[in-house]
């Protein structure tokens, strides 16, 4: 019986598979999301909590936003870093939304997600992340080509 205990914590103190390997710089980017955020203006309406999940290897953002109806809107997003295959994104919402970007870059600050679908190329840019109470937020579109339009921009500003 002492034998069978030793045996169980010896295998529940040794490292999983996965686990024993040093976490890639790359995680480092996704640091700046950790917190509490809202959007100017919408203050008392929206609020994106973002905590690391267990292991350090993704951000977990919950989102609570009040809708122009007065109805509660809820949604999380899942951030991510894969070595082989970049920044990684999925966003669900609680009227079935359901997005993913993938082969996301980080340089010179700025996170980057470039989207191609039905002729049209989205480029969504998140930084510079140079102040640590402001993340800019820009989405571009693009179709067929053309130069890119600005469809969306806004500012997260840290709550707590």
């Amino acid at each position: 019986m002492k034998r069978a205990l030793l045996l169980m914590a010896l295998l529940i103190a040794l490292p999983t598979h996965g686990q024993d390997k040093a976490r890639h710089e790359g995680y480092r980017a996704l640091e700046s999301f950790v917190g509490t955020w809202t959007i100017p203006g919408q203050e008392s309406t929206y609020l994106e909590a973002c905590a690391w999940y267990h292991g350090e290897r993704h951000i977990v953002c919950n989102t609570e936003a009040k809708r122009k109806d007065g109805t509660i809107g809820y949604s999380m997003s899942i951030l991510g870093f894969l070595p082989d295959e970049g920044y990684v994104y999925t966003g669900i919402g609680s009227r079935g939304r359901y997005e993913t970007h993938e082969k996301g870059t980080f340089h010179d600050g700025v996170l980057e997600y470039i989207d191609q679908a039905d002729g049209e190329t989205t480029r969504i840019r998140i930084g510079p992340f140079a102040d640590q109470m402001i993340i800019p937020f820009i989405v571009h579109t693009s179709k067929n080509g053309t130069d890119w339009e600005l469809a969306e921009s806004f500012n997260y500003t840290r709550v707590k």
